[in-house]
């Protein structure tokens, strides 16, 4: 004899659906745009800074990174390095040209091999860097402040209670939204 549940009374189990971290769908989709530049794992991008310096990383940024071919039944050879295709803003070309050799080396003692054994240098405008939005900070009403002062008058250091002030405004004010007409909303 067989089991049936007719349709009315059967109910498939209902599943949470939970958001997944935007951090995870990110890293997933640039670990595949790096791969597809050539980049197996995203750390010569990430830590650009760190390896070329910082006055050398706001001209240049690496865009690529190409080993060189072997045939099908060869195994790659380590000793074979890469090649580093770097985009460069125009006046910085000369100063990365002229460092090249120690950032190759930075590069290398990065990876801890000889990972990359040439760079190539594309002289292109770099992309404008974000501006900073800084975020505006309402201002405290007399009894909002006259209550903030209270709370610090028995602090004895002067440049210790000025501080603590400023830290409690901003905090305070942070809180508060402005409007346009400068009033401040909660």
């Amino acid at each position: 004899m067989g089991h049936t549940v007719s349709m009315s009374t059967f109910r498939p189990p209902r599943r949470a659906r939970v958001p997944l971290p935007v951090a995870k769908q990110i890293a997933a989709t640039a670990r595949t745009v790096f791969k597809a530049r050539g980049f197996q794992q995203d750390h010569i991008v990430r830590h650009w800074p760190e390896i070329v310096g910082g006055s050398l990383s706001g001209l240049s940024m690496p865009e690529k990174l190409a080993f060189p071919r072997t045939k099908a039944n060869e195994s790659p050879r380590r000793s074979e390095g890469a090649t580093l295709t770097v985009r460069v803003d125009g006046p910085g070309a000369l100063e990365f040209a002229h460092q090249e050799p120690q950032i190759l080396e930075r590069i290398n003692s990065y990876y801890g091999y000889q990972a990359v054994t040439r760079i190539k240098l594309v002289q292109a405008p770099l992309p404008l860097p974000k501006p900073s939005r800084k975020r505006r900070i309402a201002i405290l009403s007399p009894s909002e402040e006259e209550t903030l002062r209270s709370e610090t008058a028995k602090i004895q250091s002067d440049t210790l209670r000025e501080s603590l002030e400023t830290l409690g405004r901003r905090v305070l004010g942070s809180q508060k939204r402005p409007n346009r007409t400068g009033t401040r909303q909660r």
